[in-house]
């Protein structure tokens, strides 16, 4: 029997410190902007809405001033997802499959048609006839199996969650490609809307440097890096040719610095992370689009052998002894939404009836004095970010945590990059600020890659089996089901902290009035092929 998920046409470790780049924009900043101090309804979505015109604008470059600059158009070295360059890798190579926010499901947009066998170990994607890259080429089966395969084995971001689950990819035909994995997995179609799921011609990988050649709306035009990203409208586009003549990538620095290019009207959309200057936007009145990831602002624990965090009760004590409202308010002035959930009431996961865990500085003491009869000396040691907002989070972590009885040594580096190398390179920390970004889209991938003993990606050393027995199971869930895991999954993150939850993150991607037809997808990244400028007639 074949399931059809999706209707038509609507071991590795590269990269894992990426999962701090795309997470520490709201983590570590200084409250910016003047906010309201009132947090706005929580919404997710398409914000303000897209004025719908019968006659839309041809012409015109589309500014987007974005998170982070994609240093390479080269899948394999550019994470997909909106804060590390995504969007594009979207624009250049499109994506199998868009991960639509209204229907909350995942749906072809390259492809033609994705389905399941019974199990979800086999999954068929049909591609549409006639699709061609920008060099003219045919994007058929072979194309796409060479290309994955080509992802897979230059060790692309998503490599490390896909290669432990896969068995082979195959070509049937000039049309149908078949992924064969060895363990069910139900929401296997996010990743082809992801980093596999952006197909690069033949040319592209068949020289001796990578070309970046796609079946995208758009082509390079050129790039100055740390300057602009400038691509080019294809005539020749499968899904009829961009109204827009060019879409520009720059890159400001931070969320003050876009939201001011926003409002001065010199980037026509942009992504912001900060809690305060999301609320800025919002209370300007842009529209936009907005999602929520889960765990995006953390206190990473080292879980590891020979470290505090070892002991559970150690994890415990830091959980009791925090307390993300008084955070909030030091760091974020009272706009973040605090929270030790591992999804938050923002979430569409959030689990009503887990009790989440209090802020109990007498119980977390008498951990730390358990611990320490045992042998810990109730050192430990807290990496931070030397920023304003870094410096204050670090602060206030310390006099919450030597209350609770633990000694704290902070040390604060220049740059997130610093933080990666030591946290998720050489692993030599106690404590750091982090985040994970848990996706709404599909929590699987990151909770896998983040808790899973198996994974290749995990920087904390958490090992559960019962934890790993749960996300593999979440793996072949589908619909209401998975709310029951993600449940249980709450259950034992608050039962064992293998991190410490501060916040989770609501990223806005504001836009002005006279700009249509942006298709958001998975992970923010937002998709430019029937996106205009101009006012309706």
């Amino acid at each position: 029997m074949t399931r059809t998920l999706l209707s038509a046409r609507l071991v590795a470790t590269f990269g894992a410190g990426a999962l701090v780049l795309s997470a520490c924009g709201g983590g570590g900043g200084a409250p910016s902007g003047s906010a309201s101090g009132e947090t706005p309804e929580p919404t997710t979505g398409i914000i303000g809405g897209q004025e719908d015109c019968d006659n839309p604008v041809e012409g015109g470059t589309l500014t987007l001033a974005d998170f982070s600059e994609a240093r390479s158009l080269n899948p394999t070295q550019t994470i997909a997802s909106a804060f590390a360059g995504g969007t594009a890798l979207a624009a250049v190579y499109d994506v199998l499959v868009r991960y639509n926010p209204e229907t909350q499901e995942f749906e072809p947009h390259l492809a033609e048609d994705v389905t399941s066998n019974e199990d979800f170990t086999e999954w068929t994607v049909t591609l549409p006839e006639g699709v061609t890259f920008s060099d003219g080429t045919p994007l058929n089966a072979q194309a796409v199996v060479d290309s994955a395969n080509w992802y897979l084995t230059n060790r692309g971001f998503e490599a490390a969650v896909i290669g432990p689950h896969l068995d082979g990819i195959r070509a049937e035909g000039d049309n149908t490609v078949v992924f064969d994995l060895s363990t069910p997995w139900a929401t296997f179609p996010a990743l082809l809307g992801q980093g596999i799921g952006m197909i690069v011609a033949p040319a592209a990988i068949s020289g001796p440097e990578f070309q970046p050649i796609g079946a995208g709306p758009f082509t390079l035009d050129r790039y100055a890096p740390q300057e602009e990203l400038v691509l080019d409208a294809r005539d020749d586009y499968w899904g009829g040719d961009p109204y827009l003549d060019q879409l520009r990538f720059v890159w400001l620095g931070n969320d003050d610095a876009r939201f001011e290019t926003l409002e001065a009207e010199g980037a026509d959309v942009t992504v912001l992370r900060d809690p305060g200057v999301v609320q800025e936007a919002r209370d300007a009145g842009y529209s936009g689009y907005s999602t929520v990831q889960s765990l995006g602002n953390i206190i990473m624990v080292n879980n590891a052998e020979g470290r505090p965090g070892a002991d559970p009760r150690v994890r415990q004590a830091l959980a009791l002894a925090v307390d993300p409202s008084v955070l909030n308010e030091r760091v974020f002035g009272g706009v973040d939404i605090a929270s030790k959930a591992l999804f938050s009431d923002l979430s569409r996961w959030h689990a009503e009836d887990v009790e989440i865990t209090p802020l109990d500085v007498e119980q977390a003491r008498a951990l730390v004095d358990e611990a320490k009869a045992d042998g810990f000396d109730g050192t430990i040691r807290y990496l931070g970010n030397a920023s304003p907002g870094g410096r204050d989070q670090a602060l206030a972590l310390q006099a919450m945590l030597e209350n609770a009885g633990f000694t704290v040594e902070t040390e604060l580096l220049q740059s997130t990059a610093d933080i990666i190398q030591r946290v998720f390179v050489s692993r030599d920390y106690d404590l750091s600020q982090a985040g994970l970004s848990i996706t709404e889209e599909d929590p699987f991938q990151r909770l896998y890659s983040s808790f899973h003993s198996e994974s290749l990606s995990s920087a904390s050393g958490y090992a559960n089996p019962e934890m790993d027995a749960l996300i593999t199971e979440l793996q072949g869930t589908e619909g209401d089901e998975r709310q029951d895991v993600l449940t249980r999954i709450e259950e034992l993150f608050q039962e064992t902290m293998p991190v410490v939850s501060l916040s989770p993150v609501t990223p806005f991607f504001p836009w002005q009035d006279d700009v249509h037809g942006v298709e958001p997808t998975i992970d923010g990244m937002l998709l430019f092929g029937d996106a205009w400028i101009g006012e309706c007639s």
